[in-house]
Parts: C-alpha cells; sequence; structure tokens
C-alpha cells in the first residue's frame, strides 16, 4: 500500500503477483456483504449499467453482474485483467466488459453508466484521484450513482495493523480528512463495521503475509482465532438531473 498516493493511477500492489492470497482476501472480507447491502440500498442495480474500477481479477464484478443489465469492468493491471477475462469466460457471463484502461482515462462515452464504485482502488482521498473523479461524472448518467470504498484505518483490528503497518500514509485522523476532502466534492460519508473473517489461521496468514511481508508474523503472533474487526468508509456522489 504504501507509496500508492505518489503513483496516482496505479501502484504495485502484491495481489497481481499472489494470486491465490488475493483471492483469499476477496472471499475472507465482508463476507456478510454489509458494503453492497449499503451501495445498492442508495443505488439499486437491477437492470442497470454497471461500472466498476480498479476491478482486479473481476471477483466483485461477476457477483454483481447477476443483477446488472451490463458490468462495464476496468483494470489496469494486465496480469489482473488477464485473470479477469479468464473469470468471466469461466462463468460464461455474456453482460460483463473488461477494459484495460486507468479511472483518468475511461474508453467509454458521456452519459453511459447508471452505478459506479471502486473498492480499495485509484480513489484515496488526495489530488491524485481528480482526473478520475471527473472521467467517472463526465460517464454518469444524469442522476447516476458513484461510490468510492476505503479503508477507515480509525476503527476496527485491521485498521490498527494498517496503521502499525504504514504510519506515514494511514495516519491518525486519516478517515476525517479523506471524509472532508470528499465532502467539499459533493460526497456523502458512511461509515462501515464488517469484518475480515477466515476459514482457518493459514488463511488469515496468507492474507496478512501478502500485503505485509515483514509484519506478517508479528501480526500473527498478535491476532487471536480468524477473525478481524474491519472499519470501512464508503463515499457517495449522485450526479445532478439534467435541467
Amino acid at each position: 500500500m504504501e507509496g500508492r498516493e505518489s503513483l496516482g493511477r496505479l501502484y504495485p500492489y502484491p495481489g497481481s503477483t499472489d494470486p491465490s492470497a488475493y483471492e483469499r482476501l476477496n472471499e475472507c472480507t465482508d463476507p456478510d456483504g454489509k458494503i453492497g447491502q449499503l451501495m445498492w440500498g442508495l443505488a439499486p442495480i437491477s437492470g442497470k449499467a454497471v461500472l466498476d474500477i480498479g476491478a482486479g481479477s473481476g471477483f466483485h464484478a461477476l457477483r454483481y453482474a447477476t443483477e446488472a443489465a451490463h458490468m462495464l469492468v476496468v483494470e489496469p493491471d494486465p496480469r489482473m485483467l488477464g485473470r479477469m477475462r479468464a473469470r468471466i469466460q469461466r462463468h460464461g457471463a455474456t453482460n460483463v466488459s473488461a477494459l484495460g484502461a486507468s479511472a483518468d482515462a475511461l474508453p467509454l462515452t458521456e452519459g453511459l453508466v447508471d452505478v459506479a464504485h471502486a473498492l480499495f482502488a485509484y480513489f484515496f482521498g488526495t489530488r491524485y484521484c481528480l482526473p478520475g473523479m471527473r472521467e467517472v461524472q463526465r460517464v454518469l448518467k444524469p442522476g447516476g450513482h458513484f461510490f468510492i470504498i476505503d479503508a477507515d484505518p480509525d476503527h476496527g483490528d485491521f485498521g490498527r495493523l494498517v496503521r502499525r503497518a504504514y504510519p506515514a500514509t494511514f495516519h491518525a485522523g486519516y478517515s476525517q480528512v479523506h471524509a472532508a476532502f470528499y465532502a467539499k466534492r459533493g460526497f456523502a460519508s458512511y461509515r462501515v463495521d464488517t469484518y475480515l473473517r477466515a476459514p482457518g489461521r493459514g488463511v488469515l496468514e496468507e492474507i496478512l503475509r501478502m500485503d505485509y511481508p515483514e509484519q506478517y508474523r508479528e501480526f500473527m503472533a498478535d491476532i487471536e482465532g480468524t477473525e478481524l474487526t474491519y472499519g470501512v468508509r464508503v463515499y457517495h456522489f449522485q450526479k445532478p438531473e439534467a435541467s
């Protein structure tokens, strides 16, 4: 995670080279689907055109495709994109289009998308994400919705680990600073308290080793069981209706 802000467009996330741990992370994070319940409660996606930005290997996009009319899936990393396309083929998902692109250069026409979301990708609450923010707002239909999901390191067990690993980036008050950044640009902020729930300690260790290769043994020694509380922030923007 360190350095992601300075890169702006794409940072070297270890999940691109560790597909097993990356899949485990997706499977174990928010197992009760609280994030999706919040988003789709505000903006139902049944029969809608939905854009997933920084979609990784397509884990969430394929789930959302069962409701959406069409999933537009954007991912800049060619390794992730290859795994996503293989997943689409395995599932026989005919309503999913995978695009190799970054959030700040979406190969989409204006006013195409009903709902867009970015889960732990590109939009990290700094000026570096403003080009992507403008791009998403461009492709939204009038009245369309845009959700940004980021970690809330000020709450939960997982946040405590993130702060220990990257104190310069995930400083005290991180969530308040970022909420203020988004509020200034028309976003509402929602806090979601969820979990990272692994089926065993071996899986939990695999996940932590991917993100924290130097500290995972220390972290595992401090963790009892296989579940971590996980604080998340969901930022929501709705494009004004056409006048």
